[in-house]
């Protein structure tokens, strides 16, 4: 009775069990599945800090543009970036300004000389003209780097202001005009261009991004 007991226990582990076998061939499907989906999530992520930065840097051209004609004074979006035929470089920097024409991209405050801000009104009543001669709690500092979006590179091209920065002019928001590229560390590319009318769009010159329009 006892032998019948334990050799029911025996077939039942051996049932319900999963013996070393099939344990090694579970592991190795699945270090297959891993290894064909790491190029597909890898991918995924390059797609998305590409595309992040892109988005980033667009909706920053409309601000600029907005400041402009709702400020009525000029507006600039300064850039240090290669520019083409110079390949994109992953270290770049950019800010916005509206009373500082080239300002420093170097400056990390917004109460630094020259530092490209915007002014808030922090409501006190005072409003600062942009220099931090009246408020410099208004300063709100807008310069931005590679630093959030790895492996991204920008490039700059065709800019008709002559230098590194696009301009808006408060009348009718119209800008001097240009295009950024942006390159993903897999080689993908966006693409911003900017109108002489300063209107922005984003486009993918070699179609690499979907959901972006080929230019």
């Amino acid at each position: 009775m006892v032998n019948k007991r334990h050799k029911g226990y025996r077939q039942l582990r051996q049932e319900d069990g999963v013996t070393l076998l099939e344990l090694m061939i579970s592991t190795l499907i699945l270090g297959i599945v891993i290894t064909v989906a790491m190029p597909s999530f890898s991918d995924i992520g390059d797609s998305q800090r590409l595309i992040g930065a892109t988005e980033q840097l667009y909706n920053h051209i409309q601000q600029a543009r907005s400041e402009s004609v709702s400020g009525n004074t000029a507006a600039f979006v300064n850039f240090n970036a290669p520019v083409s035929p110079t390949a994109a470089s992953a270290t770049w920097q950019y800010g916005i300004s509206v009373a500082n024409s080239l300002c420093a991209l170097t400056a990390t405050t917004p109460t630094t000389a020259n530092a490209c801000v915007i002014v808030i009104d922090d409501g006190d009543g005072t409003v600062d003209p942009g220099d931090g001669t009246v408020d410099t709690g208004d300063l709100v500092l807008m310069r931005f780097t590679d630093a959030d979006w790895t492996d991204v590179s920008m490039q700059i091209n065709g800019f008709s202001s002559g230098n590194t920065q696009i301009v808006f002019n408060p009348v009718r928001g119209t800008a001097t005009s240009g295009t950024i590229n942006l390159v993903s560390g897999n080689g993908k590319l966006l693409r911003i261009n900017v109108g002489l009318l300063g209107r922005a769009i984003i486009c993918s010159p070699d179609g690499s991004v979907i959901n972006y329009k080929v230019c």
